[in-house]
């Protein structure tokens, strides 16, 4: 069974959250999953989905995919995978909605050479978002009864949950946190989308509530023992937040590397997981915020943090003939700060894992690994990769530029990812030892 990383089995809310607006503007309500699919609301057709006009009524009588990209231009990746759906389903009882608000200046000359398939809408105002609740872009799934049946977060719906949407195969019930039924459900087909939209987070929830200094405040997370603990990040002008981490993925984040260059005492490398907080009297810069936290950190637990470059097994990526493929057609706007847009990595089911928690974390050998769609730099294909693995993964390729990796094998292939991988993208990945940069906690 091949499982996709971080699909259901973990939820926690990763990287700086910071207050801001809905997209959209001001939201009232929030739909739910089976609510009745409000009127679609725009200023100008783009593109007509079909020879009939668009009325309130269109929404009834076939499957929707609706989507919101309120920044078009940018997201030429999106709109390929998006044509490449239109025209797989087009003889299907199904009809994909694109809304932008993107400003026509920019939009229009770009249409005219990057067209986008299906019904294209152009809602400057926000007005459809706010209707269906939406407070961040995601694809709402609309039944042919015109009824709500869940709203995807990845923006742009997997051809699997496209297919499951016709097929009646779509649920918003979580399978309980047991690796027996998240098994039972993997095998049922089923696929899984959120019964209402995502929220912006909310700063004043997430505040500290003690009065402003230089201390880093350090207790164990709430509800820690049930594994029901508030995770995540959260940020204001004078104050950080983390709540509900482990020591480890703590310290990864503030140090942005994988978990697996770290080393920690066995007395703290375990699953206890902490609050950690400061609410600082003036702002100061996130370097400088990270790195009060880590003294606190040190302090409390008696430790040092230092980086080291130790000799270890790795895994080495290599351009197999020294020819690699040409790059997209990218540019730094397109990417987010890591250098990646989309990505997901698929690994085989380890058969003796039975704690969610524990499958998650496991660290797992490349012959695991299943598949990988990305679409980023190689040093960010390195990176996801390596957030899964036994050990770190180097980069010495020395290719420049941004590329789209969808590599996938079957259950039973047991070499075929690292052979398609060759085959397609000329890269080799293979053990070998090298000197690499890790952080060390040590006792004081």
């Amino acid at each position: 069974m091949t499982f996709r990383l971080l699909l259901f089995l973990l939820t926690f809310l990763a990287g700086v959250m910071f207050a801001q607006p809905s997209l959209f503007g001001p939201v009232s309500g929030h739909l739910r999953a089976g609510d009745f699919a409000p009127a679609i609301v725009f200023t100008r057709v783009l593109n007509a989905g079909s020879a009939s006009p668009w009325t309130p009524e269109s929404l009834s009588g076939q499957v929707t995919v609706l989507a919101f990209f309120p920044d078009t231009s940018h997201n030429l990746q999106s709109v390929s995978r998006w044509n490449a759906l239109v025209d797989k389903y087009r003889s299907q009882p199904i009809q994909f909605v694109w809304i932008t608000g993107e400003q026509e200046s920019s939009l229009l000359p770009w249409l005219q050479e990057h067209p986008i398939k299906g019904w294209v809408f152009h809602d400057p105002d926000g007005a459809t978002g706010r209707a269906y609740g939406m407070e961040d872009a995601a694809a709402v799934i609309i039944g042919n009864d015109r009824r709500i049946l869940g709203f995807d977060p990845s923006m742009l719906p997997e051809e699997e949950t496209v297919k499951a949407a016709l097929d009646g195969r779509i649920t918003t019930t979580r399978p309980q946190s047991s690796m027996a039924t998240l098994q039972a459900f993997a095998e049922s087909g089923l696929v899984l989308l959120n019964a209402e939209s995502s929220r912006m987070p909310r700063y004043e929830a997430h505040k500290p509530n003690f009065p402003p200094s230089y201390t880093v405040h350090i207790s164990p997370a709430k509800e820690a023992n049930s594994g029901e603990a508030d995770r995540g990040d959260f940020a204001g002008d004078t104050d950080r937040d983390f709540q509900g981490f482990a020591l480890r993925l703590l310290l990864a984040q503030i140090y942005d590397i994988n978990p697996i260059r770290l080393y920690l005492p066995p007395a703290l490398d375990n699953n206890q997981r902490y609050d950690i907080a400061i609410n600082l009297p003036e702002p100061e810069s996130t370097e400088r915020v990270n790195a009060r936290i880590l003294q606190g950190i040190q302090e409390h637990f008696g430790v040092i943090a230092s980086r080291e470059e130790r000799l270890l097994d790795v895994y080495v990526v290599t351009a197999a003939n020294g020819k690699p493929p040409a790059p997209l057609a990218k540019t730094d706007d397109d990417l987010n700060s890591s250098g990646s847009g989309f990505s997901s990595l698929q690994f085989q089911h380890p058969k003796d894992m039975t704690d969610p928690e524990a499958f998650m974390n496991a660290k797992r050998p490349i012959g695991d690994i299943r598949g990988i769609s990305l679409e980023g730099t190689l040093d960010h294909f390195c990176h996801t990769l390596e957030s899964a693995l036994d050990r770190p993964v180097v980069n010495e390729t020395a290719m420049q530029g941004v590329y789209e990796f969808d590599v996938k094998t079957t259950e039973s292939s047991e070499n075929g990812f690292l052979d398609r991988l060759r085959n397609q993208f000329n890269l080799s990945i293979a053990p070998a030892q090298r000197r690499v940069q890790i952080v060390v906690l040590k006792p004081r």
